[in-house]
């Protein structure tokens, strides 16, 4: 089944939390760790190019591992806390968190849908 862009961009907008502050950040944190869904962090960005590039990597991810995976993201000018607590200093940034909520994986800058695949088959995801 092919997915058109726009059904994507669609898809990002009803499916991933998005958190404009520490609050919302960590009350999606708890909803994942509750589902036992292991969590992408995108930290990053509106209007940050390379963030916004990640949208339809974030919205695929986000339609393929619906059962195993939750995609947040989280705007680091709106939430400088959640950028200070997991150690962001550039943008865009990738954190994965296990079902325990403890990081397994980090990635800095654009990060290609076909290499986060392949991560997450590593990770037995």
């Amino acid at each position: 089944m092919k997915i058109s862009i726009a059904s994507m961009v669609i898809l990002l907008f009803l499916s991933l939390s998005s958190c404009s502050n520490a609050g919302d950040a960590d009350s999606a944190l708890s909803r994942a760790k509750a589902e036992g869904k292991v969590v992408m962090l995108e930290l990053g960005s509106i209007g940050c190019i390379p963030c916004e590039q990640m949208k339809p990597v974030m919205a695929r991810l986000s339609e393929t591992y619906k059962k195993e995976l939750n995609v947040i993201f989280i705007d680091v000018k709106k939430d400088q806390r959640s950028a200070r607590r997991f150690g962001v200093y550039m943008i865009p940034v990738q954190v994965f968190l296990d079902k325990d909520g403890k990081e397994f994986h980090r990635h800095v800058g654009f990060y290609p849908y076909e290499e986060i695949v392949a991560m997450l088959k590593k990770a037995g995801i």
